[in-house]
């Protein structure tokens, strides 16, 4: 099991803790003490999560976000309805923000959806869209950022859901996806990496070399 302590030091810079939606109850509440010991900047969790732990942050620095996923093959205004449902609710119940993972392919239809309600439903809130950087090809970037430029995202995050090892071409599509970014979006650069040392000192080394603007922004979710 990996010492997160040691692993915390080594990533350095920002740092947020990714809660997975099994981690319940005294779990919860052994996150939290983690997270405020080790100056975390903010916490992901599942909704479910949010009103457990707002009780114990409150008088803390520390952001929660809650972390919502869209797979639907079709993402249309009774998905949306939905989600903006859920995101408020999540809002009232002491979250600072929200992550949206969606897949690319649905990524437009999704931004089309709620273009018109983000400045009402994030008011003062942050909106971070998650995507997989598997799913997204060298010609997709110039739509991607175009997204993100029209619901006005606070930040990107990406995952990389299918690590092949020294198959994987993690480092071309960072690399790709740096010398691709909209110098027009002002959002951050966030990564949730699984843990995964070479990844993240991969990431960490190509936004160094290709784009050292966005290290002041850069994020890494570890997981706890």
């Amino acid at each position: 099991m990996i010492d997160l302590n040691s692993f915390l030091q080594n990533v350095g810079g920002q740092t947020g803790l990714w809660c997975d939606a099994a981690i319940k109850g005294t779990d919860l509440a052994r996150m939290v003490e983690f997270a405020t010991q080790h100056k975390i900047i903010d916490l992901s969790v599942v909704p479910d999560a949010v009103s457990v732990i707002w009780p114990w942050l409150e008088n803390t620095d520390i952001k929660i976000l809650g972390r919502f996923y869209l797979n639907d093959e079709v993402v249309d205004t009774t998905v949306m309805s939905d989600l903006t449902i859920r995101i408020n609710q999540s809002f009232k119940h002491g979250a600072s923000g929200a992550q949206v993972f969606v897949r690319y392919k649905t990524l437009s239809d999704m931004v089309d959806q709620v273009a018109f309600v983000r400045d009402d439903l994030f008011f003062e809130r942050d909106l971070i869209i998650g995507l997989d950087i598997g799913d997204i090809d060298a010609d997709d970037w110039g739509n991607v950022f175009k997204c993100l430029k029209k619901i006005n995202a606070s930040a990107v995050c990406f995952v990389l859901t299918k690590d092949t090892g020294r198959k994987s071409d993690f480092v071309g599509r960072v690399y790709g996806m740096l010398n691709a970014w909209d110098s027009e979006f002002s959002g951050a650069l966030h990564f949730a990496l699984d843990n995964r040392p070479e990844r993240i000192e991969q990431a960490q080394r190509l936004v160094a070399s290709v784009r050292p603007e966005l290290q002041s922004g850069l994020h890494f979710f570890v997981n706890y």
